[in-house]
C-alpha cells in the first residue's frame, strides 16, 4: 500500500513539473516580446520625429519656392514690358527713317533752288564784270577811271545788291532750315539709339536674372523632390514599425493568454488529482483552454474620383466655335487689365479681370467649349491634341515658357498674331515675332477645337 502511494506521489510531482515548463517559457517569451516592442516603439517615435522635421523642411522649401516664383513673375513682367518698349522704339526708328528719306528729298529740292539762285546771281555779276572788266564788286569799284565813273559803278553795284538782297535772304533761310532739320533729326536719332541701347541692356540684364532665378528654382525643386522622397521612405518605415509593433503587442497578448491558460490548467490538474487521481480529463480541458484569438488590423486608403481635365482628345466642334471664342476675347482688347489668379470667381468674370489661362477658358466657354473652370496653363497644356508649329491654325492654343515651362497661353489668330491676356498690356493682340514672345515660344501648340 505504501509502495502504491509512493508511485502516485512521484507521478504527481512529474505531472506538476510538466505544467511549470510551458509557463516559464511563456513568461520568458512575453518578456522578450515586451522588450522588442519597447525598442520598436522607441524607433517609431524617432521616425515620426524625423517625419515632422522633414515636413517642416518641405514647408520651408515650398515657401522659398513661392517667394522665388513671385520674384520670377515680376522679372518676367518687366522683361515683357521692356520687350514691348523695344518693339515700340524700333517702330519709332522705322518712322524716323521715313522722315530722313523725306528730308533728303527736301534737301535735294532746296539745293536745286539754291543752285538756280546762284546761277541768277552769277549771271548778274558776270554782266557787271563785262561792263566793268573786274572779278568782283570791290574790283568793280576800285577799277573806276574817275570820280564820276566811281559813282556810276557804285550805283550799279548798289542796284545789283538791292535786286539780289531778297534772293540772298531766301538762300540764307533755306540753309538755316536745312541745318536745323538735320540737327533735329540727328538729335532724335541719337535719343532713339540711346534708348534702344538702354532697353537692350536692361532686357539682357533681366534675362540674366531670370536665368539665375530659374537655376535656383530648379535647385529648390530638386531639394523638395529629395525631401519628399525621404518623407515617403520615412512614412513607409513608420508604417512597417507600426505593423511590427502591433504584431508584437498581439504576440505578448497571446503569450499572456497561454500563460494564464497554463496556470489555470495547473490549478485544475492539482484539484483533479486530489479528488480523482486516476482521472485524465483535465488534459483535454488544458488543450481547449490553451487556445487564443488573434486580432488583425488593416488600413484603408480613401479614394476620391475627380474629373481629369489634363487628358482627353480634341473637342469635337466646328469652326464657328473658334470664331465665337475669338470674337468674344477680342471684344475686351485694351479694356481688361491683367489680374494674377483672376477669372476664377463670378465677380472677376463680371468685371473682366482675368489671367492668361482663365481668359482663354472664358473665351472658349462663351462658344460652348468648356476647358475646365479654374483652368491653369498646366491643365490647358494637356487639353486637345498636340500640333506642330508648322501646322498650327486659327483657334489653336499657343504656350510660352515665361516664368516657368508653359507659363503663358494665348489663342493663335493666324499671320503670326495671337490673342492673350498678359501682365504688360492686359488683353491684347501680340506678334509672335516680338523678341520676347519669340524667345519664349518652344513650339508647344494644342488644338482644342477641330
Amino acid at each position: 500500500m505504501k509502495r502504491k502511494v509512493y508511485a502516485f506521489g512521484l507521478a504527481s510531482v512529474i505531472g506538476t513539473a510538466g505544467l511549470f515548463t510551458p509557463l516559464l517559457n511563456n513568461t520568458a517569451s512575453a518578456e522578450s516580446a515586451s522588450q522588442q516592442k519597447q525598442e520598436v516603439e522607441k524607433k517609431r517615435s524617432e521616425v515620426n520625429s524625423s517625419i515632422d522635421s522633414k515636413r517642416q523642411e518641405i514647408a520651408k522649401l515650398q515657401k522659398e519656392q513661392q517667394k522665388l516664383e513671385d520674384k520670377m513673375k515680376e522679372l518676367d513682367k518687366q522683361a515683357l514690358e521692356t520687350s514691348n518698349k523695344i518693339e515700340d522704339k524700333q517702330a519709332e526708328n522705322k518712322k524716323m527713317k521715313k522722315e530722313v528719306e523725306a528730308l533728303k528729298k527736301e534737301i535735294k529740292e532746296t539745293e536745286k533752288r539754291i543752285e538756280e539762285r546762284s546761277k541768277v546771281i552769277k549771271k548778274r555779276v558776270r554782266s557787271l564784270q563785262e561792263n566793268g572788266g573786274s572779278q568782283n564788286y570791290i574790283n568793280v569799284l576800285l577799277g573806276a577811271q574817275s570820280f564820276g565813273d566811281f559813282i556810276t559803278r557804285a550805283t550799279a553795284v548798289s542796284t545789283i545788291v538791292d535786286a539780289d538782297k531778297d534772293l540772298l535772304e531766301e538762300q540764307e533761310k533755306d540753309k538755316n532750315k536745312l541745318e536745323k532739320a538735320m540737327a533735329d533729326l540727328n538729335t532724335k536719332l541719337d535719343e532713339i539709339q540711346k534708348t534702344l541701347a538702354d532697353l537692350k541692356t536692361l532686357k539682357k540684364d533681366l534675362d540674366k536674372q531670370l536665368k539665375e532665378q530659374d537655376s535656383i528654382a530648379k535647385q529648390l525643386q530638386d531639394k523638395q523632390n529629395k525631401a519628399e522622397s525621404e518623407l515617403n521612405d520615412l512614412k513607409k518605415e513608420s508604417g512597417s514599425l507600426t505593423k511590427e509593433e502591433a504584431a508584437l503587442a498581439q504576440k505578448i497578448a497571446d503569450e499572456k493568454a497561454e500563460a494564464a491558460a497554463a496556470e489555470k490548467a495547473k490549478e485544475e490538474s492539482s484539484t483533479a488529482k486530489k479528488s480523482e487521481p486516476s482521472s485524465d480529463n483535465s488534459s483535454s480541458a488544458d488543450k481547449s483552454s490553451g487556445s487564443s484569438h488573434k486580432a488583425s488590423s488593416s488600413s484603408n486608403s480613401g479614394s476620391s474620383s475627380s474629373r481629369d481635365y489634363s487628358s482627353g482628345s480634341a473637342v469635337s466642334n466646328n469652326g464657328s466655335a473658334i470664331e465665337t471664342a475669338i470674337s468674344t476675347g477680342s471684344s475686351i482688347v485694351g479694356r481688361s487689365p491683367y489680374k494674377w489668379g483672376g477669372g476664377r470667381s463670378q465677380s472677376d468674370i463680371n468685371n473682366r479681370l482675368f489671367d492668361c489661362s482663365s481668359f482663354v477658358r472664358w473665351a472658349y466657354a462663351s462658344a460652348g467649349v468648356e476647358l475646365g473652370f479654374g483652368a491653369t496653363t498646366s491643365t490647358l497644356v494637356g487639353k486637345g491634341r498636340a500640333v506642330s508649329p508648322s501646322e498650327m491654325k486659327r483657334g489653336d492654343l499657343v504656350f510660352f515658357d515665361t516664368y516657368k515651362t508653359n507659363g503663358h497661353v494665348g489663342i493663335y489668330l493666324g499671320n503670326g498674331q495671337f490673342l492673350n491676356d498678359n501682365s504688360s498690356r492686359g488683353v491684347s493682340v501680340d506678334s509672335m515675332s516680338n523678341p520676347y514672345w519669340k524667345a519664349h515660344f518652344s513650339g508647344v501648340v494644342r488644338r482644342v477645337v477641330e
